[in-house]
């Protein structure tokens, strides 16, 4: 895929590609049987969430991007103003807010609006922030009772949502982020059964079984025995792209490995950049650098470089 000026796409950073400086991650999620977790990964501050757009331009030399909603300690939490309040200082946009809070595949009705109810208030605060989208989770990834095809409380729940979303002025969109949501044949039937006024997808390049299960691997067993990360065999991966990139509205260029000679992997950008084109997808993308150690802004800044000759995007 060659770099051409008629093929030009807005290119965001993610705050989550430096959350090792960003401050301790703490996500509450539902495991497959049910019982609420939490996932706590302690990480220094040595940079807050709200100096992030500046030192983001200076850095990068972007001027749109995106946030995490776990980054911040609730929908009520002063500081995104105060993120607000520096994305206006900088003349930034905000593209996207992912928010990974709540289970909208309960059973327990009580439990499920309660949950949808806290999905709404961060519909609205986004709206009030001024982001293009937001991004929820078609329920917990863990969860077992997705279903062969998606149940009905999920759909109601996301339309509910996606109908909230428009009349605030923001855009839904569900993204494939592990589970079921992963398997392309589910995320389209969730889609066709929410139709298209109501949600949208976000494809993320990274987020499929091929490269989850090694990562989850990793992640529950961090002295095992795993295999390099740059030798899977990433096939199904490639096709599953395929089979979501018709329907794409956002992407996240994911990329877990960045190399002391400048190597980005194990997601070869090139070939999945090359589909979405083939496809038609001229939307805005996101850096979403997930790699861990040395410097995460130097990693993020190779993957947004190489992101831009790949795609002739301007920042």
């Amino acid at each position: 895929m060659r770099a051409t000026s008629s093929r030009r796409s807005d290119i965001a950073m993610s705050t989550y590609s430096l959350r090792e400086q960003l401050g301790t991650i703490d996500i509450a999620f539902n495991d497959d049987s049910g019982q609420e977790r939490r996932f706590r990964q302690e990480n220094p501050q040595e940079l807050a969430i709200t100096e992030f757009p500046a030192k983001a331009r200076a850095e990068f030399g972007v001027d749109t991007i995106e946030t995490v909603a776990f980054q911040f300690s609730g929908v009520d939490d002063p500081r995104l103003d105060q993120f607000a309040a520096t994305l206006r200082v900088e003349g930034m946009t905000l593209l996207n807010v992912a928010v990974d809070t709540g289970d909208l595949l309960r059973h327990n009705p009580d439990r499920l609006a309660a949950d949808v109810a806290e999905l709404t208030a961060w519909v609205d605060r986004c709206a009030a922030l001024g982001s293009r989208f937001v991004r929820v989770n078609p329920g917990s990834p863990f969860n077992p009772d997705h279903g062969e095809k998606p149940p009905a409380r999920l759909v109601e729940a996301l339309v509910e949502l996606g109908r909230h979303a428009n009349s605030r002025g923001v855009r839904l969109l569900v993204e494939n982020h592990g589970g079921p949501s992963s398997d392309p044949a589910w995320m389209n039937a969730l889609l066709d059964a929410c139709g298209a006024e109501s949600l949208g997808l976000l494809l993320d390049l990274g987020n499929f079984d091929a490269l989850l299960g090694p990562i989850m691997a990793r992640m529950k067993d961090p002295e095992g025995d795993h295999p390099d990360l740059s030798t899977i065999d990433l096939t199904a991966l490639y096709a599953q792209i395929e089979e979501l990139a018709p329907r794409a509205e956002l992407v996240h260029v994911k990329a877990h490995l960045v190399g002391e000679d400048g190597a980005v992997g194990p997601v070869d950008l090139a070939k999945a950049l090359e589909i979405l084109e083939r496809h038609g997808y001229d939307g805005p993308l996101t850096v979403e650098y997930e790699g861990t150690g040395g410097d995460p802004w130097a990693k993020s800044r190779r993957v947004l470089d190489l992101t831009t000759e790949l795609v002739g995007g301007h920042r």
